[in-house]
């Protein structure tokens, strides 16, 4: 049977740990975390990803993100309040790998978010740069698809792989289905990421419980699972 996954950007209460404990694999926020809480996650069977993201800069926790603060802010992303990097920078190599450290900390792996945001060769310079530093890691792509075949021998081991964010629904700017072309190219990714033989996970988005079920079943009929969520990922067991 295939693993599961879950995202979950919520508050660690203790019902979170709980239902997310259920999951084979749970993406979660680890620095807003206690050890302590990432042991108990752990302890419940769920292998735990902490979040990292390698082509946006990003408010998270007491961390703010001032923008063009830094001398690798290169573009506001004005849907999610976050700034693209230039990810070839050295001051952001050092940043990216000292905030990899603090998320992976007590956890199993990553899940490298924004990769298609920056260059992206340099996006890449940067996934190897993680790799190298954490060898032990599970690393997920979240997305990613403009940097394969490249980026698939960074995620193969330990049981890495794909994360195909809105594989069927999005959030923006209503939660909705995709149209006939957005499911066509969806389809045709995934075809791609399975053709280089890399696990690969699914996460859609839905605010009633019909889009909800359309979500899973149409992950169904492509052989997979998904996890379907709201916009801010505060769902811990997903949408009913």
């Amino acid at each position: 049977m295939p693993s599961t996954l879950a995202v979950y950007y919520g508050p660690p209460t203790p019902a979170a740990v709980a239902a997310l404990g259920g999951w084979d694999m749970a993406v979660v926020q680890t620095t807003l975390y206690a050890p302590e809480q990432l042991l108990a996650l752990r302890k419940g069977g769920a292998r735990v990803l902490g979040y990292l993201s390698v082509g946006e800069d990003h408010a998270l926790g007491d961390r703010a993100c001032e923008p063009f603060g830094e001398p690798y802010h290169a573009a506001v992303n004005p849907a999610w309040g976050s700034v693209v990097v230039d990810a070839a920078h050295p001051q952001w190599a050092r940043t990216l790998l000292a905030r990899a450290a603090a998320s992976v900390a007590h956890a199993d792996g990553l899940l490298l978010d924004t990769l298609d945001s920056a260059e992206s060769g340099a996006t890449l310079a940067r996934v190897r740069d993680v790799r190298a530093a954490f060898p032990q890691a599970t690393l997920v792509a979240n997305r990613g698809f403009g940097l394969l075949p490249e980026l698939a021998p960074l995620l193969r081991p330990h049981g890495g792989g794909v994360l195909f964010e809105a594989l069927s629904t999005t959030h923006a700017p209503a939660y909705a289905a995709h149209d006939a072309g957005g499911l066509a190219y969806t389809a045709g990714q995934l075809a791609e990421v399975r053709r280089l033989e890399l696990p690969v996970w699914a996460l859609d988005y839905a605010d009633t419980p019909r889009l909800a079920a359309w979500a899973r079943a149409r992950a169904a009929t492509l052989g997979l699972g998904t996890f379907v969520t709201d916009r801010l990922l505060c769902r811990a067991g997903g949408f009913p």
